[in-house]
């Protein structure tokens, strides 16, 4: 309890200081890292870091993946706005009695954009010179993650980033932390996490006084989950056989804009079909999400595939589907 004590002591500290910066609203970069990988978690409206605990949880809480038994592996694609593909992937395998460990990667390309001037040389309104540039984002990162009670997991992911565009690039190392507590009280679980410390990102190769930097987008989540049914301890009681409902919220708090916060439901039916469903607050755009997962035992592993829709008023609404395979 005293390791809970601590953790919760100093996010609520950084919490508190950030705070009290100046709201540097859209002055971050990378903002790709703010892109949320892995249907199931999307579909629950982006509140997952204290309930769900499978692969995928490296994108979100390094610490969830201890619920992970044997080896798990994952693979998402995203139909993202403007036409961008996305693709992740995530490994990981539960080494008993030491650690869990997971290597992952986020691909974004951003395709052949019309290059065009500022200014036309010869006076026209139209300044597009006919050729095109392209540019990518790229992560890579590593996870450790150990229970150290039956109670208490804490995580630890070291991520390699690059942003290329046209004919600027930039590249550093960033690193997130998480921690998972079960209460073991109706069903009751609360999880913290902090992503993306690093240094600034700088794209101009110039003396560094005269460098102009950008910070990554840092991302605090406090989460809650409940299991409201499917099981004789909990709220609503039920068989976990036959239904299961879990109720999530996670508070968000970052360095480029201001509090938010994400609820979701997860509805799993013969722990083989389930339904979700999230609400997102303070945002401009994709405030409701919908999701639906099968799971089907394939012999070799067992499959479960994911669907994920965020709803969008203005801007292409993004769909996302991931497979998960369990050995």
């Amino acid at each position: 309890m005293k390791i809970l004590y601590v953790i919760i002591s100093l996010s609520i500290l950084l919490t508190s200081q950030i705070s009290g910066q100046f709201n540097k609203a859209g002055r971050t970069s990378m903002q790709f890292l703010k892109i949320g990988m892995g249907a199931r978690q999307i579909g629950v409206g982006e509140a997952s870091i204290a309930s769900i605990r499978d692969v995928n949880a490296v994108f979100w809480n390094p610490a969830a993946i201890t619920g992970i038994q044997g080896t798990e592996a994952a693979f998402t694609y995203t139909n993202w706005i403007g036409d961008l593909s996305i693709y992740s992937g995530a490994v990981a395998y539960n080494l008993d009695g030491i650690a869990t460990f997971g290597l992952s990667y986020v691909s974004l390309d951003y395709g052949d954009i019309p290059e065009a001037l500022t200014t036309s040389t010869s006076g026209s309104i139209d300044t597009r010179t006919g050729n095109s540039f392209s540019g990518s984002d790229i992560a890579f990162s590593l996870t450790a993650a150990k229970q150290f009670t039956d109670k208490l997991s804490i995580g630890v992911n070291v991520k390699y980033i690059r942003e290329d565009l046209y004919i600027y690039s930039s590249s550093l190392w960033a690193f997130d932390v998480g921690s998972f507590y079960d209460t073991d009280w109706k069903g009751v679980k609360i999880a913290m996490s902090a992503q993306n410390f690093s240094k600034p990102a700088r794209w101009l190769d110039t003396k560094e006084e005269e460098q102009q930097s950008f910070d990554l987008p840092i991302v605090y989540r406090i989460g809650v989950s409940i299991d409201l049914l499917g099981g004789e301890e909990l709220f609503f009681g039920g068989d976990p056989s036959e239904h299961f409902l879990t109720f999530n919220a996670d508070a968000i708090h970052s360095n480029d804009y201001a509090e938010r916060l994400h609820l979701g439901l997860e509805y799993i039916l013969f722990d083989m079909l389930s339904l979700r469903g999230g609400y997102k607050f303070n945002y401009e755009e994709g405030n409701l999400s919908f999701g639906a997962g099968f799971k089907y035992d394939a012999g070799f592993a067992n499959l479960r595939v994911d669907y994920a829709y965020v709803n969008y008023d203005y801007l292409q609404s993004p769909h996302r589907i991931s497979l998960l395979m369990s050995f």
